[in-house]
This record gives C-alpha cells, sequence and structure tokens, in this order.
C-alpha cells in the first residue's frame, strides 16, 4: 500500500508532463481531421500529372501520353526535385511519372518495361495509378500476339476506346482512415513523451541509492516491492492507453473507431504503448536526474517523430533519414497505421505486412527488456 501511494504521489506531482503532451495530441488530432475534411472531397476531377520521358516520343511512347493527355491534366515546370516534392505534399501535382529509355520498343516485344511512378494522398491519385495501370495492362495483353508497333498501338486504342465506362469507387472511404493514420501516428510522441517521463522518473526516484538502502532494510521484500511497482505500471499504461482511445472516438468518430481498422489502429498503438513501457524501464536502469530524464524523452519522442513520419509523411523524407528510421521502433509503428488506412479488404495480402510489423515492435520489446537485464546484473556486480 504504501509503495502503490508512493508510485500515484509521483504521478500526480509530475501530471503536467501527462497533460502537454495530451493536449498536443488533441489539438492535432482536430486540426488533421479538420484539414482532411476540408480537401478529400468525392467529386469528379482530372489528376494533375508530370510527365518525364527518357523515351522516343514514337510509337507507344508517344500513344501512352496521349492516353495520359486525354485522362489527366499535364504540368509542366517541375525540373526542380525540391519544388517537386513540395507539390506533391502540397497536392498541386497528384503523381510524377517517369517513362524509361526504349519504353516502345520493350512493350513491343512484350517485355514489362518499369514505369515509375509518385504519388501524393487521396482518392485522386489511386486514380491516376489505375488509369496508368490500365494502359500498361492492355499494351502487355496485346504485345503477346506479336503485332507490329503500329497494329499494337491501334488494338491498344480501340480496346481502351471500348472499354467499359466505370465509376471509380473505393470499398473503403480511405480518407476517415487518413485521419485515424494521422492522429495515431502523431501519439508516437505523445505515448514516448507521457510513458518515459513519469516510468523513469518513478524507477529514478526508488533507484536512488538511500532509498534503496531503506528499503533493503525495510519491512517490505524487494521483490514484493518490484512486483508492485510493475503492477502499478501496468496500470498506468493500460489507463492512459485507454484514454488515448476515448479522445480518438471524440476526435475520429465511431464510425471510425469501431470498425475493423480502427480496432487495427487501437492494437497497434497498445503494442507500441508496451514497447515505450520498456523502452522506459531499460533508461530507468541508469537512475537519472529529473533533468536528464525530460532531455532525453524530448530527444526520442521528438526525434522519432520527425524521422519515422509522424510529423512528415515517410513519403518525403529523404531515402538516407528512412534507412537509419528502420532501426527504430517507430518507423514499424508509423509504417503498419499507413497500411492499414490503405486497408480495401481483409485478407493474407493485406493483413500479413501489418501483422508483421507489430511483431517487429512487440521483438523490440523483447530486446529492450533482455538490455535491461543485462545492464542491470552488470550494474549490481559493479555495485
Amino acid at each position: 500500500m504504501i509503495v502503490s501511494k508512493a508510485f500515484w504521489k509521483i504521478v500526480l506531482k509530475n501530471i503536467g508532463s501527462i497533460i502537454l503532451p495530451t493536449v498536443i495530441l488533441l489539438m492535432f488530432g482536430t486540426i488533421s481531421v479538420t484539414s482532411v475534411d476540408s480537401t478529400a472531397q468525392y467529386e469528379a476531377r482530372k489528376p494533375a500529372l508530370v510527365i518525364f520521358n527518357h523515351d522516343e516520343n514514337v510509337g507507344l511512347t508517344k500513344n501512352f501520353i496521349e492516353y495520359l493527355e486525354e485522362n489527366a491534366t499535364i504540368k509542366t515546370g517541375y525540373e526542380d526535385d525540391d519544388r517537386l516534392k513540395d507539390a506533391l505534399f502540397y497536392e498541386e501535382v497528384t503523381a510524377v511519372i517517369e517513362i524509361p529509355e526504349n519504353f516502345h520498343q520493350d512493350m513491343a516485344l512484350g517485355h514489362d518495361p518499369e514505369v515509375k511512378m509518385r504519388s501524393s494522398a487521396g482518392y485522386v491519385a489511386e486514380l491516376a495509378k489505375v488509369a496508368v495501370r490500365r494502359y500498361l495492362s492492355v499494351a502487355k495483353g496485346y504485345s503477346a500476339l506479336h503485332l507490329s508497333e503500329q497494329e499494337l498501338v491501334a488494338k491498344v486504342d480501340k480496346a481502351i476506346a471500348n472499354g467499359v465506362k466505370t465509376e471509380m469507387k473505393a470499398a473503403v472511404d480511405t480518407s476517415k482512415y487518413a485521419k485515424a493514420s494521422r492522429y495515431y501516428s502523431f501519439a508516437n510522441y505523445t505515448i514516448l513523451s507521457c510513458f518515459i517521463t513519469i516510468i523513469c522518473l518513478i524507477m529514478s526516484a526508488f533507484n536512488r541509492e538511500q532509498v534503496r538502502k531503506r528499503n533493503l532494510v525495510g519491512a517490505i521484500d524487494i521483490k514484493k516491492m518490484n512486483r508492485i511497482l510493475l503492477r502499478n505500471c501496468c496500470i498506468y499504461v493500460l489507463a492512459a492507453w485507454v484514454f488515448y482511445v476515448v479522445i480518438s472516438v471524440f476526435v475520429l468518430g465511431v464510425e471510425v473507431v469501431f470498425t475493423a481498422q480502427g480496432a487495427l489502429y487501437a492494437v497497434n498503438s497498445l503494442v507500441f504503448a508496451a514497447c515505450a513501457t520498456t523502452i522506459a524501464y531499460l533508461i530507468s536502469i541508469f537512475a537519472l536526474s529529473a533533468g536528464a530524464v525530460n532531455g532525453l524523452q524530448n530527444v526520442l519522442a521528438l526525434g522519432t517523430s520527425f524521422l519515422c513520419g509522424a510529423f512528415v509523411p515517410a513519403e518525403y523524407l529523404p531515402d538516407s533519414v528512412l534507412a537509419f528510421a528502420h532501426v527504430l521502433p517507430s518507423y514499424y509503428y508509423i509504417d503498419a497505421n499507413d497500411k492499414i488506412m490503405k486497408i480495401q479488404q481483409f485478407d493474407a495480402a493485406t493483413m500479413v505486412p501489418i501483422l508483421l510489423e507489430i511483431a517487429v515492435v512487440a521483438g523490440f520489446c523483447v530486446l529492450f527488456v533482455a538490455l535491461a537485464n543485462i545492464i542491470s546484473k552488470k550494474r549490481q556486480r559493479i555495485a
């Protein structure tokens, strides 16, 4: 009872460290929902494309570009890569298409040349991808007939012209799950900030030399005290996680939270909350001061949020940054959120990648606990 009282007394003393990140999460979540609602209108409009043609403008290449011009608005003047990234980020440009060298020859021979494509988020970008895939699949299908390139162009034109006009409707309104993805990804900062600060301060308080020596001669067994601390840590973590899920109901709406995707977001965040707890446990072994804990918490929470795509979408980060981010659990947590957002149907193809990333975060939990145990034993021997 004494240990539990001391635990929650420390929590209440540092309640500001919980409230501030939570308020930031609530504000960001509300702003992100408003921004998505104002832009994600399901109206018929052509994608805005930038085309980089590295092939001759003849035959199938010319025909492909003419097809894109009919089905999209072609934009120019984006040769600068930084400007192009900004245009994609602000959805001034829907997609960038790069036609490789010898495209028309390779297609005519039945090969499968890679047409590179970078796109912004949203349903219009998906329409652009569908349009590109449609042309390429038709052209590849007719190339198996070993026709001349001129005959192939005629066949492709006729097939596309006679194609059934379809209205593109997603099986799932991904715009509302984009809100959830932003909310839970930003929670990377809040979860790390709240859990590392509180748990480290509590464990550091109990691990101070004077307190530790007093506990050794006290009436409470050390193992029993550790069990009580662990139990209260679990209660704190679960209560905080439930609170963030409850907040999501008000921010995102019942129609998002109480769905299969909503459940996946919650499970993913719960596993990450467990991972944040093990990180805090590892740090607490060093019995750092309150100032050092706050400094380290800021570095971890803000650093991982910037590097792994919580604040800026991962597709707009440099490849070198993303390569480094792969060693951090936050990367897999946020990437799983992005994959959940894109689910159209639940099958092995969509679920396995998400479950694998959740498993990777769980694997980090095991790693941090193992490291904490090794370091703790070494410190005990030195002491």
